[in-house]
């Protein structure tokens, strides 16, 4: 216990000596820096990341990336309205910067503004290019119909968003509850049939594909699913 004390707290030291520029960043340019929050990042270190494209920023504050990849972060962190000013800083530089048009979306959304969040998310793959995650978009769009009860509408969003990433679980699960509110529980079964598929140690998956059995009047097929669900529990 206490050794991993102290490989924690001394992380936290390196962490803080890299952005403060004590060791191996002098000299380190506004792309450097980029880099380096972008793996922050990645690691889910959101206020690392942050300080790290505030760097960024200082150096060259004109690249409309940064300002998109601080927002973002600054999303991670609950901190809406920063990350809105970014976004909007981002696109006052460049009108076609897609990602912080998914961003506005993502705010939007987070704000409960569906109408303006359908908006962004459009304006956002009108601009796409090849390496930007459309399918977020495409969650985004369904998730404001949603939330507007236009089910039928949300439903084509996520299907575009399920072609372009079959494999990820969460769209998945919006589709299935989707379905589930238009009351079509054979459908929401075959979404969870794939996702149990996708995921197979995730109880919880099990669980409601279980539910869902039981509400088509399945018992031996719930009962399958919810011992699966169990055993995997035990079994964690």
């Amino acid at each position: 216990m206490k050794f991993v004390s102290t490989v924690i707290l001394s992380m936290a030291v390196l962490t803080f000596l890299l952005l403060c520029g004590c060791i191996g960043t002098e000299g380190w340019n506004a792309q450097d820096w980029i880099d380096q929050g972008n793996r922050f990042a990645k690691d889910g270190l959101y206020t690392e990341a942050v300080d790290a494209y505030s760097h960024s920023i200082r150096l060259d504050p004109i690249n409309p990336r940064v300002w998109t990849y601080r927002g973002i972060a600054l999303q991670h962190l609950g901190r809406l309205q920063e990350a809105m000013n970014d976004f909007d800083e981002a696109i006052r530089l460049n009108p076609d910067e897609s990602g912080a048009w998914q961003g506005k979306a993502s705010s939007y959304v987070e704000s409960g503004q569906y109408k303006l969040a359908i908006k962004a998310a459009e304006r956002s793959l009108e601009l796409a290019g090849p390496e930007d995650k459309k399918e977020n978009s495409w969650l985004l769009l369904g998730f404001a119909y949603n939330r507007l009860e236009q089910y039928e509408k949300a439903l084509q969003q996520f299907d575009k968003a399920i072609e372009i990433d079959p494999k990820r679980v969460d769209l998945w699960q919006h589709k299935a509850y989707t379905l589930t509110k238009l009351g079509r529980y054979m459908e929401v079964l075959k979404c969870y049939e794939v996702m149990t598929g996708i995921d197979k140690d995730n109880p919880e998956l099990w669980n409601k594909k279980g539910e869902i059995h039981l509400a088509l009047g399945q018992i031996n097929e719930a009962n399958e699913a919810f011992a699966m669900a169990k055993n995997l529990i035990e079994r964690n």
